[in-house]
């Protein structure tokens, strides 16, 4: 984790877990976009992606190309979302509940699919992520239809304000019946009623479905962000 420093001022702050994507903060600067590709690149440091604000990721995407000799490609373009009420519309059948332990191998095998269908991962790496225990500070919730569990979604990274929903995934077989749009909207509200001001999202632009959805229950849009995967030419 660095930052970049303007007349005593924060300009942009970058973050990377290897071999994670590299994070950047938005930057309104284009010269600490300059700056933090030079000291990268002199510091000789592989950077497999960026992620950040659409019009940043891919300045950066750019500079890292013009220095590095490596093309890149769009991995995913993504719309941030926040809602700070629930919208009261009929909704699906069936109840918003915590799971339990007899609920782990279903969880172990929707976080598999979530992390193939939605992150492109792989089947056998997604399968080994999701028999790890869950991080503490990730929660699934699941919505349930007359005892069967049919759709889950998640919060995590909380901030003094707000809190950020996620792992929003219904299997196949139940899918366009209004589940995962009940699930999240009755999650958005504990969560509000738990005293968070608002909720937040991401979603896939690829995916125009979720995002109608989304908007359907209160979520209205913020910014784009931009995730570019570097290639090795």
């Amino acid at each position: 984790m660095a930052l970049v420093e303007e007349r005593g001022a924060v300009a942009g702050v970058v973050l990377m877990t290897p071999p994670h994507n590299m994070i950047l903060s938005w930057i309104g600067d284009d010269s600490a976009i300059d700056a933090i590709a030079h000291e990268l690149h002199a510091a000789g440091l592989t950077i497999p992606g960026v992620n950040s604000s659409a019009e940043v990721a891919r300045k950066f995407a750019l500079k890292w190309s013009e220095l590095s000799g490596r093309s890149f490609r769009i991995q995913m373009a993504q719309r941030i979302y926040q809602l700070s009420r629930v919208r009261n519309e009929v909704r699906a059948a069936g109840r918003l509940r915590e799971p339990d332990e007899s609920d782990d191998v279903l969880l172990r095998k929707w976080r598999a699919a979530f992390s193939v269908d939605a992150e492109g991962m792989d089947r056998e790496e997604a399968e080994k992520n999701a028999a790890l225990p869950l991080p503490q500070s990730r929660h699934l919730m699941l919505w349930e239809v007359e005892g069967t569990a049919v759709s889950m979604a998640g919060f995590a990274g909380p901030t003094p304000n707000g809190i950020r929903v996620a792992w929003v995934y219904t299997p196949p077989e139940n899918r366009g019946k209004g589940f995962a749009g009940a699930c999240v909207a009755a999650l958005s509200q504990k969560l509000l009623d738990d005293g968070r001001t608002f909720c937040f999202l991401y979603t896939d632009l690829a995916n125009p479905t979720s995002n109608h959805v989304y908007q359907t229950i209160g979520y209205e849009p913020v910014t784009d962000a931009t995730v570019y995967s570097f290639l090795v030419n």
